[in-house]
Formats: C-alpha cells, structure tokens, sequence
C-alpha cells in the first residue's frame, strides 16, 4: 500500500473517531439533562406536597386560638422556582411555573371563609373574623 492511501486512511479514521466521540458526549449530555429536569420536578413536587401539608396543619392549629392569631409556613425552595399560593372557596392551589397542585379545604370545617394569596418563601395564615387570611409575609 502507497504512503498516500496509508494517510487517507489515517485521515478518516480520525475524522470518524472524532465524529463518534462527539456523538458519544452529545448524547450523554442530553442524557444527563433530561435526568437533571425531571429529579427538580419530582423534588418541586415533593414541595408542594410539604406546602400543602403545612398549610392545612396550620389551618386545623388556628382553630384553637383567637382572633388576630397567625402562623407562618415556610415554603421550601427549589433552584430558583417560587411558589403562589392562593385560597379560593375549598381549593388551595399551589402552583410553581407551568405547574399547578390543587388540594380540598373540605375538612377545615370550622370556617368557610378562607382567602388570599401569597408568593415567595413564608405564607402568614391571619386569623380575621372568625375566618382566615392567606397573605406574603
């Protein structure tokens, strides 16, 4: 075989093995990155289960004190995710990005008048009226 084919081959070789270990790598990173996205969301919605839970602990607490008693909920961080909070009729519902979480209010049973919203780290649950006010805080 001449010296001039011997360098082609060379030459295509490492073409080929440099194309093959690109796309070695690219399809690791797309890997990676699929597995990266979907531990946050089941870490996000690990949150909102906790929020939800507080919440309406917090809700079931503020039964047994009087008026103008609150409670402050810390609302666990993700990355840079922040959550809404807000209370309308029965629902409390959570949302976070493109996500929303909806959960019945049916058992707090002794009031019916809950309201409000929050965003960020801390939601105050306020006591008013014989009712309770959802608020940042």
């Amino acid at each position: 075989m001449s010296s001039i084919k011997k360098g082609q081959y060379m030459a295509i070789e490492a073409v080929l093995s440099l194309g093959l270990s690109l796309i070695v790598a690219v399809a690791a990173i797309g890997v990676f990155g699929n597995y990266r996205s979907s531990v946050f969301d089941a870490i996000g919605e690990r949150n909102v289960e906790i929020t939800s839970s507080r919440i309406i602990s917090a809700m079931y607490n503020l039964d047994h004190m009087g008026d103008g008693s609150s409670i402050t909920v810390e609302v666990p961080q993700t990355g840079s995710r922040t959550y809404d909070v807000a209370v309308t009729g029965d629902e409390l519902e959570i949302s976070s990005g493109s996500s929303s979480y909806s959960y019945s209010l049916d058992g707090v049973t002794w009031t019916s008048n809950i309201e409000g919203s929050a965003q960020g780290d801390e939601v105050a649950l306020v006591r008013v009226n014989n009712g309770v006010e959802v608020r940042s805080d």
